[in-house]
């Protein structure tokens, strides 16, 4: 072969070798990319959570993640669904406060992915309530259904009042039940005593309570593991470390001598965090279930709440949801000279990440009892 035609064929084959070798290596970014996680969590605790577990391994993304936002009342986007539609995995609060990620689940068909921290049951009965039902619970109604069928009945409607009573008093005691039945619960029960999750005129950010936390995100990494089975080790151990640094604040936490420290809140965001502290909650219940509807507080329950204000050692202020009427709740406790503490409902802007935040609201907590 000429010299001229034997260069340029080993130009070709050079040529053809090398688009090969990009087209493979194009290929395989592509399919790294592709086997990576995707995993969508309601607001950003959750996603910041999630992305400390499973590191570079997967793309995670928050869809309420902007501190002006108020979670209870987001509406969801097109580009929402379309992240949902695409997820491996979606992470959800439950409890009735982010019912608009289970929404979009169901309609993606993508139950089968969500994680809840609250079980589904007590996300749907909340959210029944928010949209305005006030139908009784189901005990109240199957008791209802036994009356009056005869007295071969009375039996099955006993037993089945018993065994209400048996859940609301294991409710008290443990926040297991109140986990995805994906999201098993094993340790922890003494710090969970008297925390009520999910429950009707209960508070379900949930975020606040340590010890939750601690157990959520060993569970969170094995269903992690199980749909990235090759990374499956590393999430343990991230959790474990996660885990760890967490029950390290609680610990912490639950150190400050608040004892006999009162307080009142305007929304009870942080009511698990200081009540763990030791301090004891004044704030009057149904105040709390008017503000978390998102009502507008009857004039007897806000002049009452003002009264309250003047007199319980701290007010605990939410600026993330603020109305009028927390504004002259707020004003009337700095007029009676009583310390208001602010506490986010989600992660602040200046929060490198959820123990950074849990850490600083701590650390408000011991500079306050430090002052008293």
């Amino acid at each position: 072969m000429p010299l001229a035609a034997l260069g340029a064929a080993a130009t070709l084959v050079l040529t053809s070798c090398g688009n090969q070798t990009e087209e493979t290596s194009a290929a395989s970014d592509t399919a790294d990319a592709d086997a990576q996680l995707s995993v969508v969590a309601s607001i950003d605790v959750y996603a910041d959570l999630a992305a400390r577990i499973t590191g570079d391994t997967a793309e995670v993304k928050a869809i309420v993640d902007n501190p002006a936002v108020d979670p209870h009342s987001y509406e969801a986007s097109p580009q929402d669904r379309l992240s949902i539609e695409q997820a491996d995995a979606l992470i959800a609060n439950g409890g009735g406060y982010d019912p608009f990620l289970s929404t979009l689940a169901d309609s993606a068909d993508k139950d089968e992915a969500l994680i809840q921290v609250l079980s589904e049951s007590e996300d749907e009965e909340e959210h029944d309530e928010e949209d305005g039902d006030d139908s009784e619970t189901t005990e109240d109604q199957d008791a209802e259904e036994h009356a009056g069928e005869g007295d071969s009945h009375d039996d099955e409607a006993d037993d089945h009042d018993s065994a209400g009573s048996a859940e609301e008093d294991h409710s008290e005691h443990g926040a297991e039940e109140n986990h995805d039945e994906d999201v098993e619960n094993q340790e922890g029960e003494d710090d969970h005593a008297g925390h009520g999750h999910g429950e009707e005129g209960e508070n379900e950010h949930v975020w606040y309570d340590l010890a939750l936390m601690s157990e959520f995100v060993t569970d969170l990494a094995d269903h992690l593991g199980d749909l990235s089975p090759e990374n499956a080790e590393l999430y343990s151990e991230n959790a474990e470390s996660l885990a760890e640094e967490i029950d390290a604040l609680n610990e912490r936490n639950r150190g400050l001598d608040a004892s006999g420290m009162t307080f009142m809140t305007t929304e009870p965001v942080s009511a698990y965090l200081l009540s763990d502290a030791g301090f004891k909650d004044e704030t009057d219940a149904d105040f709390l279930a008017a503000i978390e509807h998102g009502d507008d507080v009857a004039p007897r329950l806000l002049q009452d709440a003002l009264e309250s204000a003047e007199d319980v050692d701290v007010m605990v202020y939410n600026e993330q949801t603020e109305t009028n009427q927390s504004q002259q709740i707020r004003q009337a406790a700095e007029d009676a000279g009583v310390p208001v503490v602010e506490f986010s409902e989600t992660l602040p802007e200046d929060a490198e990440d959820y123990l950074d935040w849990m850490d600083t609201n701590i650390d408000q907590l011991e500079e306050l009892l430090n002052t008293r």
